[in-house]
């Protein structure tokens, strides 16, 4: 063969090689979490409206790091949430334009209502540029396409309400390619503050931070239904976010996760070297809130039972000492061991194990001796917890249900959120 022809094969596979691999694509996900956003958690059940509030008002009108008290304040945090609910705990009377807002529509819940976090954050926001809207849609994959558009394109956080009743703050977002303002997008992952915190005593000391969740989790344990509250009324069974500025439509799609059975769940040995592998594979100390997992170990993996889903997940507890408070969990999926979530929690932890749970039952209700008893440790959204990172033990003691929070208080019944 001569020279010449040598050289031309040789240029074409060259070239073909370059020409396949542009075909293939190596093209990385387009990746985008807004920086410095506030993290509050919320005083009680009813205000986590008013903390998703807070962090917006906040970030949109300062922009400045999350321990800078901003001048708006008329006093502490806690008297700023109270100011935002206009509603007196000693008296439990409503005041203010959300009373007004209650009495004019018939509203109730009205602390969690679109309208009023959204009037909250454009009366408190001092003039700040940008114009929030309330944006809601029965298609939740239209819906979360605008939300990831406006994060990216105006460069802030947006509150939506999760599970049909809870308000959280989303901060970041994966996807296979970057929105524009109609395309199709598939979600990877999604960056969230959880306001719902154990023993929330001071909203300085944050939500739970969950910069690492997989669309999976987000769209079968969070987004998964539509608004449940205010039947009959506007955004009742609709999706609800609260962001700046008006809507685009564009689609956004995800994998679904698996539901076994009881007999397929993974044993915990199994899934403690999963989550291990997954600190690694995914580098999860490369985010803030998660810069400790370089050192930390998973120090135990403890299986959930969430009934109102019918299913199990699996929490898996890490701590830089072996035996010291938790301050990281994973969850995974307890029946192929498929990486979820993992979040930091808004303070150390140490979490309640089923002997010390009886045993706290068994003091503070004053039970004596009994026949039967069963323990089980449950997650359902409810008035004891919010975040199925903070399950709760249920107990039966012959026939009569008692149930152990992981702040070692004792409740006597269960309130389940309006479904």
């Amino acid at each position: 063969m001569k020279r010449g022809m040598v050289l031309f094969y040789t240029c074409g596979l060259v070239l073909g090689i370059i020409l396949i691999s542009t075909v293939v694509g190596c093209d990385e996900p387009y990746a985008y979490n807004v920086s410095d956003v506030p993290s509050y958690c919320q005083l009680g059940g009813n205000r986590c409206g008013a903390t998703c509030a807070q962090m917006l008002i906040q970030f949109c009108c300062e922009k400045v790091s999350p321990s800078y008290v901003p001048s708006w304040y008329t006093g502490n945090l806690t008297t700023n949430q109270q100011y935002l609910l206009h509603y007196n705990t000693t008296t439990g009377a409503w005041s203010g334009w959300l009373k007004d807002y209650h009495d004019a529509n018939g509203i109730n819940s009205p602390y969690k209502h679109p309208d009023a976090v959204n009037e909250a954050i454009m009366t408190l926001k001092e003039s700040a540029p940008g114009n929030f809207n309330v944006l809601h849609n029965t298609d939740r994959d239209i819906l979360m396409h605008d939300v990831v558009y406006w994060i990216k394109k105006m460069d802030y956080p947006s509150a939506t309400l999760k599970s049909g009743y809870h308000w959280v703050l989303i901060y970041g977002f994966e996807t296979d390619v970057e929105p524009t303002p109609s395309n199709t997008i598939t979600l990877n992952k999604i960056s969230i503050i959880e306001p719902s915190c154990a023993g929330c005593t001071d909203p300085g000391i944050g939500g739970i931070d969950i910069p690492d969740m997989s669309a999976t989790a987000w769209f079968d344990d969070y987004w998964d239904v539509g608004a449940a509250l205010w039947p009959g009324h506007a955004y009742h069974n609709e999706y609800i976010a609260v962001v700046e500025p008006p809507e685009k439509h564009g689609v956004v799609q995800y994998e679904k996760g698996y539901i076994g059975t009881k007999e397929e769940i993974i044993a915990k040995e199994n899934i403690m070297k999963k989550a291990l592998e997954y600190v690694k594979s995914k580098n999860l100390a490369q985010y803030r809130s998660l810069r400790y997992m370089a050192d930390a170990q998973p120090q135990e993996a403890i299986l959930v039972e969430w009934p109102d889903k019918k299913k199990y997940y699996y929490l898996v507890l890490f701590s830089t000492k072996e035996t010291g408070p938790v301050q990281a969990v994973m969850v995974l999926n307890a029946y192929n061991g498929n990486y979820r979530e993992c979040g930091a929690l808004c303070k150390p932890l140490i979490f309640l194990k089923e002997k010390e749970a009886i045993s706290v039952l068994l003091e503070k209700a004053k039970i004596k001796e009994y026949k039967k008893l069963d323990a089980r440790l449950t997650y359902i959204t409810s008035d004891i917890t919010q975040t199925h990172y903070l399950p709760f033990w249920k107990i039966t003691v012959d026939e009569k249900i008692f149930y152990v929070d992981q702040n070692r208080a004792v409740h006597n019944k269960l309130t389940e959120m309006e479904k």
